[in-house]
């Protein structure tokens, strides 16, 4: 245990470990776009999650494909709509108090980060947000969070990283931070005896 490294930050995922989608949003999605659309939708998200794409200029054309008579930006609108997990948002404060550097890593496109940015309150839990678009970078790519550790200037050991996704977990330790994998089927009791096992203070 002594020669574990000092935890010096926690970076934290956004959708499914700080944020959830508002009920009901896919649906609302398939009944604007049609029956292909949600799959297509996500298809073409993920090429455009390092700002190197431009998503409204995709889904415009996948409704044009399929005659739907919404735009763009309705389609958007729907993305938008997430509720915030207090209890987490929570515990990123105390932790925080404890004199650790709090970050948020997410994979987002431009246009749902920067309503991220401008609309939700992470800059009053988090010290830092590295948004993919922003990077150029995204996860699992070890390279994002080996971007994220230099920036704030520790040693990857000194990272602990949260995310619902495994594969991004394991894109995590490639790049030598430690690293919790928050199920969806896990408790918020469950991350916080990990996030203790592995020394962050005040949670």
């Amino acid at each position: 245990m002594g020669d574990r490294p000092r935890v010096r930050a926690l970076l934290m995922d956004a959708d499914g470990v700080t944020q959830y989608p508002h009920a009901g949003w896919l649906t609302e999605m398939a009944r604007l776009g049609g029956p292909r659309f949600v799959a297509d939708a996500f298809r073409h998200e993920k090429t455009t999650l390092t700002g190197q794409a431009d998503l409204r200029e995709l889904l415009t054309a996948l409704l044009e494909r399929d005659g739907r008579d919404c735009t763009a930006d309705d389609i958007l609108q729907v993305w938008y709509r997430v509720e915030l997990d207090e209890r987490m948002l929570d515990l990123v404060d105390r932790v925080r108090a404890a004199g650790v550097t709090t970050a948020l890593a997410t994979n987002q496109q431009s246009y749902r980060g920067g309503f991220m940015l401008a609309n939700l309150p992470y800059d009053e839990h988090f010290d830092h947000q590295f948004h993919s678009f922003q990077v150029g970078l995204a996860k699992p790519d070890p390279a994002f969070f080996t971007h994220i550790v230099e920036t704030l200037g520790i040693a990857p050991s000194e990272a602990v990283f949260v995310d619902d996704m495994a594969v991004n977990v394991r894109g995590a330790r490639r790049a030598g931070l430690q690293a919790v994998h928050f199920a969806g089927t896990d408790t918020y009791g469950h991350l916080r005896s990990r996030l203790r096992a592995l020394g962050v203070p005040g949670v």
